[in-house]
């Protein structure tokens, strides 16, 4: 295992541009064998200034497969980016939320992933990932601009035909050394299987893959409404659910959620990714 080191945060800057900052408080330091999820960070107030918020209508956080409206409010340079949820959710209290970090797709508008500072090491089911990055995504930020896709079996045959390639931002795309990069590459393959490869490092520096195949009857699942049961950790097996989102100009991100089979908890809160298709 490498040694833990201290990361590079993209975070929301004033006026809502994104920004590179350093680890703040908590969020480097060893994440050792992800024991107990970090309590969330106290938030401060917003400014009146800063009450020019985001709204993200249709968003998801860990947990829940209900969609939420969550507000992202950018920080100034007395106050911390807020992430305001009417709801209580794993790592995410109800009101004001201390944000960490996001990461947004210029080129795909109202939509992208909000992190905090908590234990990760994992990427989906996998763990013992990206080691020392104590960056947790806790929601999908979607706007109202977007919809589940009303006929995913059809929608993912027609990314089957064009082998549709997807990079996976999970935890915001954190990493030990260098700059935010993609999670996972998922590849829709022309039968309807895929897979979801998972980077371990940054491809600029030093990076582990980690393969992984889903068969046709696994993607199946995923894409349903009872989601895919995965015992591949035996002691947190969880459910799985892949969705898909539509806008109106006919791009498409995919959502994927695992959430414990026992129930979500700050100390087992699952996982929640975004893909954004090449």
């Amino acid at each position: 295992m490498r040694q833990a080191a201290k990361r590079a945060a993209v975070a929301l800057l004033a006026g809502g541009a994104i920004g590179v900052i350093g680890a703040i408080g908590g969020c480097g330091g060893g994440g050792g064998d992800g024991g107990s999820a970090a309590s969330t960070a106290p938030a401060s107030t917003p400014t009146p200034a800063s009450q020019n918020a985001t709204v993200y209508q249709n968003s998801l956080t860990l947990g829940s497969i209900n969609a939420v409206s969550l507000s992202v409010v950018a920080g100034t340079s007395t106050t911390n980016a807020m992430l305001v949820s009417p709801v209580a959710a794993p790592l995410l209290s109800a009101g004001n939320n201390a944000l960490l970090s996001t990461h947004l797709a210029a080129n795909v508008p109202g939509a992208g992933i909000a992190c905090m500072s908590a234990v990760s090491n994992s990427i989906g089911t996998v763990t013992g990932v990206n080691a020392g990055v104590n960056v947790k995504s806790v929601a999908v930020l979607l706007d109202n601009g977007w919809s589940v896709s009303a006929a995913p079996s059809a929608d993912w045959a027609a990314f089957g035909a064009n082998g549709a390639v997807f990079d996976g931002w999970e935890n915001c795309g954190a990493k030990a050394e260098g700059a935010p990069s993609p999670s996972s590459t998922l590849t829709v393959n022309a039968d309807g299987s895929f897979s979801d490869n998972v980077f371990d490092g940054n491809p600029s520096t030093t990076v582990t893959t980690i393969n992984q195949s889903f068969s046709v009857t696994q993607a199946a699942s995923l894409l349903s409404a009872a989601g895919y049961l995965d015992s591949s950790q035996p002691v947190v097996p969880q459910t799985i659910r892949l969705k898909l989102y539509h806008n109106a100009a006919q791009q498409t991100v995919l959502v994927e959620q695992g959430i414990p089979v026992s129930g979500a908890t700050n100390q087992s809160p699952g996982f929640i990714a975004i893909y954004f298709q090449r």
